[in-house]
């Protein structure tokens, strides 16, 4: 059964992204690290089946970049391409939760 809490979280993490991505303050390389956090701690748990499977498939792209990457720390991302910043940045904000009933 679906726990009101987590989409709750959810929806707040898509808030959150979203913000993030529009702040034209933040370099892309900020962007890419802080959507990633948004979702931390994310209770995957407390989401239908269909809606945990949507979030792992977008955190599966995300991971599929970082594979071509050694990050140790957050100055690692000023390394990256801006195409794979994009990729995760785009990838994260697109995980945008059902609506609330």
């Amino acid at each position: 059964m679906a726990d009101e809490a987590a989409y709750r979280q959810w929806r707040e993490s898509a808030k959150a992204v979203n913000a993030i991505a529009a702040d034209n303050s933040l370099a892309l390389w900020e962007k890419a690290r802080k959507v990633n956090q948004a979702y931390a701690g994310l209770a995957l748990e407390g989401l239908q089946s269909k809606h945990r499977h949507k979030v792992l498939a977008a955190f599966g792209k995300v991971n599929s970049v970082f594979a071509k990457y050694t990050i140790n720390s957050f100055d690692d991302y000023k390394q990256m391409s801006d195409g794979d910043l994009r990729e995760i940045v785009t990838a994260v904000r697109a995980l945008v939760p059902p609506k609330a009933k």
